[in-house]
């Protein structure tokens, strides 16, 4: 019991009104205010809000005894840092003379946050006399006003500033624990002894200090000069072997000597600011040997204080009343007796996401909440819990026998978090890992589509390596069953669960199509045996599907909700779950999710089959541009200056399946698979469109001014150029870098070539059932002639394609012309030594075609915008003299237009004689065989191309790379075509929006949730005549 103060004992105890909000209250009028009359004590700020209710609920939930200052625990709070944003900067978030109709950042900014901008405005102004009321006037602000609002702002994204200030509140919380319950007689709590920086330490490792820029070391200065004495920096430097490099055993072949360095606020200065290292460890050679992350974290453990690490992202922040908690948790390690397993723990925490900014974010955000929470809690209980969460604290000592906090192996460790849970539960020895509600931290999400999707490409790809770990085949071993069958849920299982589900719409449309071409025709029906007890193949499938997808549909879509609807109304209220539920079906979620879906199983399967997987750095910060449809155009004509789009990002993921997907479902109906039992269909069909228009529509759905028409036209003028220019070479480099990149893993036979086998043979049976009964109609046909009926029908159409093509390079050869293909093939190639100077970076090598040839023997590259460069002149490469109307031979895209009617009318030639006696079905079997047989061929191609056998190929190498370009061109051209067909009404209803309320965008309202932002207009404001000042002599205005 605390003592009474003197003031007390003078004047007896103090009265204080009690705030109603810590009023109890009984259900009936919590009720009453949550659903009826609201209460007017309640802040508005949505943020304030959880903070209140998250304090309350953690002081109800059951936590350990904490530690009594001044007898504190040491621990270490580690975030790694490589190229993240420090603190925002101005051209961030406004640029003046910024393009027409796009809102800077600041103004995002300035309206979600609108309340605590008035307070910022308003302290600013109280403060200083100089700080203007310019409101959303941006460019009227002076620097220093701007450097202000730069840390606002930075409060209030994902920056390191936000998180280094956050963690840093454990400062002031230790110190905050020691003056209220501190053991006074303890001789550590001497006022020169106490300091709370001796039981915490903030230790930012930034990997690249050595490189940063003065902006970046300025920041980082301005952290120092901020922010309490706990924070230190750790880094990598380096430095040249020097001469007692033999007498120091360093290995021959190291060309430099690497150190862990630690800075923090005391340390010296070198002129351009940055710090002098107090304490060098000298390392055994280069440090980064795996994706960069984990080798961060490990290289600073030296320097972290205390038994106990928190690893911590750059993306994330705290409250200083989460901070009080800290004895608490670390309580958990809290041990009876010398040896007890009771220190041997990861201990888990949920984290509040707080980037639940516009739809996207919001449907990210809740993702996070459902996963970090109530899903955490089930895998903590069911024994099934590994390391994922950064709010995670370890005891320290445990982790460095085990190798560190994270593993570091290149590509096998991309989620490099989860292997420090697996690897502490292999060794076992009563070693756990927990989960708890009492503590939060706060985490920012990604807010954009091609960043969240990024992130979870990351996340399937890191889960492919972590399926061929021995950690993964270990605990598959000594894991219980049920513990088991948990670990495969909460991890793999999930993954594999999206790549079956996307595959299984696909997979049923092809066997829909399949039974139904096979049924009568209608005529010469007595050839044919096909009708099953009197129902037809349509009827059959119709009843089928009606009992697989019916009303349950929406059980399934509400139950994969069912984690975070439960979740937001423990935690807040029913009313507030249903109204979170209710605006992300109606911002259309199941679109992003769907998608989503595709790509995790996309990425999941390739990294099984061809592996590459390389760590995905994804910007956070809110999409306020749009992103083009293939890149950006000039002023005037058909000329690109940068190449980079939504349709490049997942043309080969989704863009490509969903037209085959949408192809299908027209064929069904045609063939009249969806004429019968029309209400058993309904649901089939909405799960069908569902998919469709995920797959080819949304990304450009969530685009910020998407359907804006002066856009939409560019986006034309774009595509045409692309496919158009320099014969087609933008697309050419394109695909060179994606879809044909040598060392991608891809053997000219893999496993697609199996399936599409297996798809060949499935048709090829049905067909061959038709042709037998066509033979027993035309009886009159020998066997000779039957046999050539065959062959015909089956062979696939590349005759008149690959003569086309022989044709068109021996043209091009005989008037010296030279297409993007041969254009391609002159490109001078470089030895491997001038690759290994490119790597090292050698000046004066890196040209634009060396770069393309390094990425394409780099397995793990990512896509990127490029800008365009000017195409060289081929004849001034040396090559022939010829006419200058033709010096970049024939555009390959009218050679793709060329092959696909090629390829359509000799199919169609071939299968006549079915729409002859009126078998339509047959006719559209035969189109699937000899489609699916063009594919496989393809497929092969691609694999030549991409062989070692293509550069001796010769002629006939140009011959078959000009057919397997001009047919993959053509698919790119006729589903970038539908894409943009199906979005033109979309511009149009823009268009008419407004026109009709211009105050009120629909499409900001789904994407942001907000239907108000619009530029400011200017206006040129003449000067009156009176008022101008009078000139002597001048004339006077008459009254």
């Amino acid at each position: 019991v605390a003592s009474a103060t003197p003031a007390e004992e003078a004047h007896g105890p103090r009265r204080v009104k009690v705030p109603d909000i810590f009023r109890e209250k009984n259900p009936l009028e919590m009720a009453a205010r949550q659903m009826c009359v609201p209460d007017p004590n309640w802040p508005q700020n949505a943020d304030v809000q959880w903070r209140i209710i998250a304090l309350a609920r953690g002081l109800g939930l059951p936590m350990p005894r904490p530690f009594r200052a001044p007898y504190m625990p040491g621990i270490t709070v580690l975030i790694p840092h490589y190229g993240e944003s420090i603190l925002m900067m101005t051209k961030e978030l406004f640029q003046d003379g910024g393009r027409k109709g796009e809102l800077p950042l600041m103004h995002w900014l300035k309206h979600t946050y609108e309340s605590e901008y008035a307070a910022f405005t308003s302290r600013m102004q109280a403060r200083s006399e100089g700080w203007p009321v310019a409101g959303s006037d941006w460019g009227e602000y002076t620097k220093a006003q701007w450097d202000k609002m730069n840390s606002w702002a930075s409060m209030r994204m994902q920056t390191l500033w936000r998180t280094v200030a956050g963690m840093c509140l454990y400062h002031p919380a230790l110190q905050c624990h020691f003056e209220a319950q501190a053991d006074r007689s303890s001789s550590l709590a001497r006022p020169d002894v106490w300091d709370p920086s001796e039981c915490f330490r903030c230790l930012v490792s930034m990997q690249m200090y050595k490189f940063f820029d003065q902006t970046q070391i300025d920041h980082t200065n301005q952290m120092f000069e901020k922010l309490p004495d706990c924070l230190k920096v750790a880094f990598i430097d380096c430095q040249g072997k020097g001469r007692a490099a033999n007498e120091d055993s360093v290995h021959p072949r190291q060309r430099r000597r690497y150190f862990s360095c630690l800075i923090d606020k005391t340390s010296d200065s070198f002129p351009n600011r940055s710090r002098v290292p107090k304490l060098r460890i000298e390392l055994p050679g280069y440090p980064i040997l795996g994706d960069g992350k984990g080798d961060n974290q490990n290289h600073a453990i030296p320097f972290m204080r205390g038994p106990f690490s928190q690893c911590i992202d750059a993306n994330q922040g705290a409250y200083f009343e989460q901070m009080l908690f800290l004895p608490c948790a670390l309580g958990e390690f809290r041990s009876r007796y010398r040896g007890d397993p009771q220190s041997k723990r990861i201990v888990g925490f949920p984290e509040h996401i707080t980037s639940d900014i516009g739809s996207i974010g919001d449907f990210a955000a809740s993702a996070e909440v459902a996963f970090g929470t109530i899903l955490q809690r089930t895998y903590s209980a069911l024994g099934a819990r590994m390391h994922y969460g950064h709010p995670d604290i370890m005891n320290k000592v445990f982790m460095m026998q085990q190798g560190g906090v994270s593993k570091a192996t290149k590509t096998l460790n991309l989620s490099e978090d989860i292997f420090a849970g697996m690897d502490f539960t292999l060794r076992g020895q009563g070693r756990t890992i927990h989960h708890q509600e009492y503590f939060h931290l706060a985490k920012g999400r990604d807010l954009g589509f091609n960043t969240v999707l990024g992130f979870f490409s990351k996340l399937a790809s890191g889960t492919g390596e972590q399926v061929i770990t021995r950690q993964a085949f270990r605990l598959g071993q000594i894991l219980p069953l049920p513990e088991a069958l948990t670990f495969y849920y909460a991890h793999v299982g999930y993954y594999f669960t999206q790549y079956l589900v996307s595959m299984s719409l696909p997979l049923l449309a092809f066997v829909w199509l399949l039974v139904v071409s096979s049924d009568c025709e209608g005529s010469f029906d007595a050839f044919l045996s096909c009708s099953v007890g009197g129902r037809s193949a349509a009827e059959i499938m119709a009843g089928l599907l009606g009992i697989w997808f019916s009303w349950l549909l929406l059980l399934f879509l509400i139950a994969s909700s069912l984690p975070l609807f439960v979740e937001v109304w423990s935690e807040r209220s029913f009313k507030t779950a249903l109204v979170r539920f209710g605006k992300q079906l109606c911002t259309l979620s199941p679109l992003l999710f769907i998608f989503q879906g595709k790509i995790i199983g996309h990425y999941v399967t390739n990294e099984l089959r061809y592996g590459g997987a390389t760590y995905v750095s994804t910007g956070r910060g809110l999409p306020t541009e749009r992103r083009p449809f293939v890149g950006e155009a000039h002023g005037k004509g058909l000329k690109l200056k940068k190449v980079g789009g939504l349709y490049l990002d997942y043309a080969a993921i989704t863009y490509y399946d969903g037209a085959m997907l949408l192809a299908g479902t027209v064929l069904i109906a045609f063939v009249g698979g969806a004429g019968a039992a029309q209400s058993q269909l309904n649901w089939i069909f909405v799960s069908l469109s569902l998919v469709i228009v995920s797959w080819l529509f949304a990304p450009f759905i969530f685009n910020p001014y998407q359907f804006e028409a002066t856009r939409f036209w560019e986006d034309l003028r774009c595509l045409t150029a692309f496919f158009m220019e320099d014969g087609g070479r933008h697309w050419v480099e394109w695909y060179n870098r994606t879809q044909l990149r040598k060392g991608s893993g891809r053997s000219v036979v893999d496993i697609v070539f199996f399936l599409g086998a297996f798809f060949i043979v499935a048709w090829y049976a049905m067909m061959n059932v038709k042709i037998q009964a066509l033979g027993q109609i035309f009886a009159a046909y020998s066997k000779d002639q039957l046999f050539e009926l065959n062959v015909l029908m089956l062979m696939p159409p590349f005759i008149c394609s690959m003569a086309y093509c022989v044709v068109a390079m021996a043209l091009e050869r005989i008037m010296g012309c030279y297409g993007a293909i041969r254009r391609l093939r002159r490109r001078p190639r470089r030895s491997g030594a001038a690759f290994l100077d490119l790597e090292a970076g050698a000046p004066g090598v890196a040209d634009g075609a060396e770069v393309e040839e390094a990425e394409a023997r780099e397995v793990h590259v990512a896509e990127r915008d490029r800008a365009v460069k000017p195409a060289a002149d081929p004849q001034g490469a040396g090559g022939e003299s010829g006419c200058r109307c033709c010096l970049f031979g024939m555009p390959l895209a009218i050679s793709a237009v060329c092959v696909l009617l090629l390829d359509i009318v000799e199919a169609a030639v071939a299968l006549y004689r079915f729409t002859h006696v009126g078998w339509w079905r047959a006719f559209v079997a035969g189109l699937m065989l000899k489609w699916g047989i063009s594919c496989l061929l393809l497929h092969l191609g691609e694999g030549v191309l991409r062989s070692q056998v293509f550069e001796r190929c010769g002629r006939f190498g140009l011959v078959l790379d000009l057919w397997v370009r001009a047919h993959r061109m053509a698919r790119d051209i006729l589903t970038s075509v539908l894409i943009l067909v199906a979005l033109t009404p979309l511009v149009l209803i823009n268009m008419l929006n407004d026109y009709l309320t211009p105050g009120l965008s629909l499409h900001h309202l789904l994407i942001y949730r907000n239907p108000n932002h619009l530029s400011k207009r200017e206006a040129i404001v003449h000067a009156c005549q009176w008022d101008v000042p009078e000139q002597p002599g001048a004339p006077q205005p008459k009254a």
